[in-house]
């Protein structure tokens, strides 16, 4: 039986006489992710509005006020100042903020299909803020940066 060690004797340079580059990998700081995350939860909660001006543009279902306009509202508004607390720091809403945007990805995913049919560009929009929800979701999964201390 042979052994074989694969890290003795490495060669510094290629066959071509040219010597091998070291590459360096660009992790980013939490300062960023966390400003990624923000951005994405921006830009989730203004198609969430323009969602809203979507529904509201196709029209209500009858004439009837069957659609709930003041629960859709204050939800957005809710969720707003959910995202104040994220960039605020605050761990609870950043937890918070993880699990509503893994549950609403695997909640609305699947219907993004059937909405295709029926207003694609809602369903546009809707699979747009899931994509931005799932990556801030990702990037606040990592470690925060500390919070500032203003005196």
């Amino acid at each position: 039986m042979t052994t074989l060690n694969a890290y003795d004797a490495y060669p510094a340079e290629s066959d071509e006489g040219a010597p091998l580059q070291a590459t360096t990998h660009h992790l980013a700081t939490p300062e960023q992710r966390f400003t990624s995350a923000i951005a994405c939860l921006g830009a989730a909660y203004a198609l969430s509005w323009a969602e809203l001006a979507l529904t509201l543009a196709i029209g209500l279902p009858g004439d009837a006020p069957s659609h709930p306009l003041a629960a859709s509202v204050a939800s957005r508004v809710l969720v707003g100042l959910l995202y104040v607390c994220v960039a605020s720091r605050f761990q609870w809403a950043r937890w918070l903020s993880i699990a509503l945007g893994f549950a609403s990805v695997a909640l609305v995913a699947p219907t993004l299909a059937l909405q295709w049919h029926v207003f694609p560009a809602a369903a546009f929009v809707s699979g747009a803020a899931l994509v931005c929800k799932f990556a801030a979701s990702l990037y606040l999964l990592s470690p925060m940066p500390a919070r500032r201390e203003t005196r």
